[in-house]
């Protein structure tokens, strides 16, 4: 897990009171469909856009766009617990289907908006700059091969992340 320190001091403060909402579920078990050489979350892959692969410089930069989720549209008290939830949920359900392809999840935040976003790693694309630091607004990355969600739900609140 990549954290920028503004991220790391929310989620030292962060309680998981509740387990993840229905509705963040559902879409999280629905999965993934593959398109144009992209994987979309099949919930958001069915709405019509009129976006498509070709208005994008690369794939994750198209699978950024329809898989991002605003946590707050579905979970507004606890919003932060909920999108890390879902990115357990979602991984969960990644590792069983594409078991050699690992998703990345991106969780950015501000005062009034948790945004979760997934993409397949990949060679050369990325979807957030390497100087992590360099974000003003709280901002993580997470990796489909890390139990980082688990971890961050079941530690020690005086442990280190």
């Amino acid at each position: 897990m990549r954290a920028n320190s503004e991220m790391k001091k929310i989620i030292d403060e962060l309680e998981f009171g509740k387990p993840l909402i229905p509705s963040l579920k559902s879409i999280a078990d629905a999965g993934f469909v593959k398109k144009d050489e992209c994987y979309l979350l099949d919930s958001f892959a069915r709405k019509s856009t009129n976006a498509k692969r070709a208005d994008f410089q690369d794939c994750t930069g198209y699978e950024c766009f329809v898989n991002s989720l605003h946590v707050e549209d579905y979970e507004n008290e606890e919003p932060l617990a909920q999108g890390i939830l879902l990115v357990d949920e979602v991984f969960c359900v990644w590792r069983a289907s594409n078991p050699t392809l690992h998703l990345t999840a991106t969780i950015s935040a501000d005062e009034l908006t948790v945004v979760a976003r997934f993409h397949v790693k990949r060679c050369g694309e990325q979807w957030l700059s390497d100087d992590i630091e360099g974000y003003i607004d709280p901002v993580m990355s997470i990796d489909s091969t890390e139990e980082i969600a688990s971890r961050l739900i079941k530690r020690d609140p005086k442990s280190e992340l």
